[in-house]
């Protein structure tokens, strides 16, 4: 039987991090090629061989006609915590694969490992042959159209296995510092039985005839990987040598730091079995944690795990801290943002709070240096792969002395910002997030030391969080004109959901601190929010907005989740009571401004309530977006609630977000 249904708009089979992953935009693995997160073409193809016939089981199977090859009948696809699974028929014979991305968050070394595997099994054929071959654009980015692209590459024999390696012949370690773009250096390594090096006529006549006799002259090269029996796995591995600049400092991932390469692919190699026990109980814990709340929600779970994670590099510093570094994939490629960590907390505070620490670590450092004079926290810590010092709000070029560090692509940095003296007067202030990132960062605090169980990490930054906390003490309960993390949205005056959270952050510092005096404070400013909203049946956009408007209040979230007690359970449930009047097709609209909405935060209002039934609406307009939205890119988090059109964002880490009802 049948079971194609579509699950999510996109489906992960390759993903490590931001410069390695790899996703298939189709329920039929084999109608479509292989894309990056950001939609580059990235040629992996996927065939069995058996009784005489060739069949395609990944990639575009039409792009092999001219060769024989069929297209396996795909039976069924599915997902679960760190798989994408399919069936096929070829023939008759009777193909299971499992593309596995071993990403859980509870363990650094598994989380960090860059390699990633295809599990196959095989029925009705003992001696059926499985290959897999990667083109050379794995190596590279299609633009610009001018750079050398050419490749080299070779076969390296292990005691059991074999693994062929591609790359650049000109490796240009960390030189793109952009968005939707992937990494120009680095090795990529196929593995299995037999690796090839290999040009497209002799794939051509591997396919048609089984001639494995490779010349590899032709200049579109391939690896590829021939495996034989019934069952086995074909590993994908890349070494990036360096990963991240930060602040002078070049390192690679955490497990390329104390390991190389070949250790990687050894370990997957002769430890698969265990790994997959690992991630099978991780699996079934989330399915019981998921229970009761309905299939829809663990398919958002799903759609949102390994997307979150993959969107981070785990690194440790040169005292050995961990740090976790997200990449603003589809919003402008900005390194370790505080309100993209933010909202991705919940799924690293189940599962791991010392990731969360280690998403804050860069920008507590920033915050130290001589550039960043300001009271208040900043937004982000340069562009991926480069965390040298906050690149949004950096003023353009307006003198010619000023240079071009800072010019037209001012989110697109490589200059490390850090070094610039505090005369620069490098920043634009309106175009900061000064209230939005001072109660972000103390709300993080508080999280860490409610759910990693120790303070120590608060008292040593205590004196910035002073800092912080003064700032939104005098400015957060009605904020100036200014952004907040929906910055797509503009600026707005008064902002009553980011005083919401500045009341939070207020009270997040008085618990660190035991000041009873923040304490009160935090209870004046929330009973004049309180007072103020009981004068509507629900709460307006703004302090001076009326009736007709009304907004996502999902900073009440961890007042809640807290038990600060702030604000009444009553006030929050008649603001989910209000909001569930304007649901959409495929949500709740952000606020009365657009149609459009952000999932994380619809989610965050599902954990307002303590009503199962309104709670599951919300859920069930996101698993709609997930199954019928008409754009086939990993997970936005940005889309319209009436036609499920996504807004540039993509494959973003925020996703974490939607773990908020376990915490």
């Amino acid at each position: 039987m049948k079971n194609n249904e579509r699950k999510l708009p996109a489906y992960p089979l390759f993903v490590e991090d931001p410069n390695f992953s790899l996703w298939t935009t189709a329920e039929e693995l084999n109608s479509v090629n292989v894309t990056s997160w950001y939609g580059a073409e990235k040629k992996i193809y996927g065939f069995i061989k058996t009784k005489g016939e060739t069949y395609c089981f990944l990639g575009n199977s039409d792009d092999f006609k001219n060769c024989g090859v069929k297209k396996a009948e795909q039976l069924c696809v599915g997902v679960t915590a760190f798989t994408t699974d399919y069936e096929f028929n070829a023939g008759s014979v009777r193909l299971k694969v499992n593309f596995v991305s071993p990403l859980p968050p509870d363990d650094f070394g598994l989380l960090s490992m860059p390699v990633c595997y295809m599990k196959y099994e095989i029925a009705g054929d003992d001696n059926a042959e499985i290959s897999v071959f990667v083109n050379r654009r794995i190596a590279y980015n299609d633009v610009p159209e001018n750079a050398d692209k050419r490749v080299k590459g070779g076969v390296m024999p292990f005691k059991n296995f074999e693994a062929a390696f591609i790359g650049l012949k000109r490796q240009l370690p960390l030189s793109n510092a952009h968005d939707v773009i992937g990494a120009d250096w680095g090795w990529w390594y196929l593995s299995g039985e037999s690796a090839f090096m290999l040009d497209e006529s002799d794939m051509s006549a591997y396919l048609s005839a089984g001639i494995i006799d490779f010349s590899n002259n032709g200049e579109e090269k391939f690896v590829g990987s021939v495996n034989r029996g019934k069952s086995g796995i074909i590993m994908l591995g890349f070494d990036e040598g360096v990963s991240i600049d930060y602040f002078g400092e070049y390192l690679k991932g955490l497990y390329l730091s104390e390991n190389d390469i070949t250790d990687a692919l050894r370990f997957v190699y002769e430890e698969s079995a265990d790994i997959e026990r690992k991630l099978n109980l991780f699996d079934e814990n989330l399915k019981s944690k998921a229970k009761d709340y309905g299939a829809e929600y663990l398919n958002v779970l799903y759609a949102s795990l390994r997307q979150s994670v993959a969107a981070h590099k785990l690194v440790k510093d040169k005292n050995g801290e961990i740090l976790f570094l997200s990449k603003e994939c589809g919003s402008n490629g900005c390194i370790a943002t505080v309100d993209v960590s933010y909202p991705s907390m919940p799924l690293y505070l189940l599962y791991n709070p010392e990731l969360v620490r280690g998403m804050m670590r860069p920008i507590l450092k920033f915050a130290r240096t001589p550039i960043w004079k300001y009271d208040f926290a900043p937004h982000d810590c340069g562009t991926y792969p480069y965390c040298t010092g906050q690149v949004y709000a950096l003023k353009k070029n307006g003198e010619k002395r000023r240079g071009n560090y800072a010019d037209s692509s001012f989110m697109q940095t490589s200059y490390p910002v850090y070094l610039l003296p505090p005369e620069s007067d490098a920043y634009d202030f309106n175009r900061q997030m000064p209230v939005e990132e001072c109660a972000n960062m103390l709300i993080a605090f508080a999280a860490c030391h409610k759910f990693g169980g120790e303070k120590d990490f608060f008292l040593k930054n205590a004196d910035l969080c002073e800092k912080w906390v003064r700032y939104l003490v005098k400015y957060g309960l009605k904020p100036d004109d200014q952004l907040c993390t929906d910055d797509f949205a503009g600026h707005l005056k008064n902002n009553l959901n980011l005083a919401i959270k500045a009341v939070v952050g207020i009270a997040c510092y008085a618990e660190l601190s035991g000041d009873e005096e923040y304490r009160q404070t935090a209870r004046d400013y929330a009973d004049k929010i309180s007072a103020f909203m009981q004068k509507f049946d629900h709460s307006p956009l703004t302090w001076d907005g009326g009736e007709e408007t009304f907004s996502l209040k999902y900073n009440f979230a961890f007042d809640k989740i807290f038990g600060l007690g702030l604000f009444k359970q009553s006030l929050l449930e008649r603001e989910v009571d209000y909001c569930l009047t304007k649901t959409n097709k495929f949500g709740i609209p952000l606020d009365s401004r657009k149609e459009y909405t952000k999932s994380d935060w619809l989610l965050w209002l599902a954990r307002l309530t303590d009503d199962k039934g309104k709670r599951n609406k919300i859920i069930a307009a996101v698993d709609k977006f997930l199954t019928e939205s008409p754009d086939r890119v990993p997970f936005s988090d940005w889309y319209e609630s009436t036609n499920g059109r996504h807004n540039y964002f993509i494959a973003r880490s925020v996703q974490g977000g939607c773990f908020i009802l376990f915490i």
